[in-house]
């Protein structure tokens, strides 16, 4: 075939196939004496994709000449470009994470004089996680729960040399075992972080799960956790953590405000700059699945 047809079937251009033929790169099947008109065979697709495939794990094209000269095993060019895809897709990740980070920083921006609730769907995301009960949903308790956890976690995934993007903590409701009481969407005296139990439901559990977005292979240790797709309704909490009741209490009036309490609510807490001990610049995402 002629080289515009081999260039529309290798999806590249003319111009790219000439380049690799003056590197002996790719050197067309027959060249017409005359004309200086290249030909290429259907047997040389496969070469082709080898030779695309290493340029996009970054090599450069001196560095992919001696390679499809040795001939490139079809699973080890698997393996690279399946550790080339993970790596693509921890930046993807950390860019995402960085753009709500900035995101956050417009809405504290907007925010100065009053809170206010966004709400937006959420896809799915997978968590390399644990879990476990708090007692209640005080502060005291899911607050510790979750330290413990997040504690764990880091411990595994820096164990397995594990990306660590997109820390997510999620507190879901029990439903109280006592019938006549319920959870309403509301911290309690000042120090909670998530739903607080009614008076009437003695013992009622929080669920916490905390662990960060799965990047690649399960985490040996950790649960693989799938926070299924929510719209919920947001507020940018900034500062310690024993002052992001304002954020609960805000979205629990916006909850009420829009028809949705009482009920059973699960929250979540995306950290988007939790790093240190210094609190005071911290900016946490906390959320309300509606």
């Amino acid at each position: 075939m002629n080289i515009g047809e081999f260039a529309r079937l290798g999806g590249i251009t003319t111009r790219m196939l000439r380049h690799y033929d003056a590197l002996g790169l790719l050197v067309p099947a027959h060249v017409d004496p005359l004309t200086s008109r290249r030909s290429y065979d259907l047997a040389q697709l496969p070469t082709l994709n080898r030779l695309l495939a290493l340029k996009g794990l970054g090599l450069r094209l001196d560095e992919i000449g001696p390679l499809l000269s040795e001939g490139v095993d079809p699973a080890e060019l698997h393996g690279m470009l399946r550790l080339r895809e993970a790596e693509l897709e921890r930046q993807v990740r950390r860019q995402r994470h960085t753009l709500d980070r900035v995101r956050a920083r417009l809405r504290l921006i907007d925010q100065e004089t009053q809170l206010t609730v966004e709400t937006k769907h959420l896809e799915p995301i997978t968590l390399a996680a644990l879990s476990a009960d708090a007692l209640d949903a005080s502060r005291q308790q899911t607050g510790a729960v979750v330290q413990t956890l997040f504690d764990q976690v880091i411990d595994r995934m820096e164990a397995a040399s594990a990306d660590r993007t997109t820390p997510i903590a999620r507190y879901q409701s029990h439903p109280p075992s006592n019938e006549g009481t319920s959870t309403r969407p509301q911290p309690d005296d000042g120090t909670g972080t998530g739903p607080q139990a009614d008076a009437g439901a003695p013992g009622a559990a929080v669920r916490v799960v905390a662990g960060y977005a799965l990047s690649g292979d399960p985490v040996p240790g950790l649960e693989s956790y799938t926070l299924p797709p929510t719209e919920v309704a947001a507020v940018i909490h900034r500062g310690p953590m024993n002052a992001i009741s304002t954020a609960y209490q805000e979205l629990a009036r916006w909850a009420d405000s829009t028809g949705r309490a009482p009920g059973t609510f699960s929250w979540r807490e995306y950290y988007l700059e939790a790093a240190g001990d210094d609190q005071s610049d911290w900016i946490i995402e906390v959320q309300l699945e509606i």
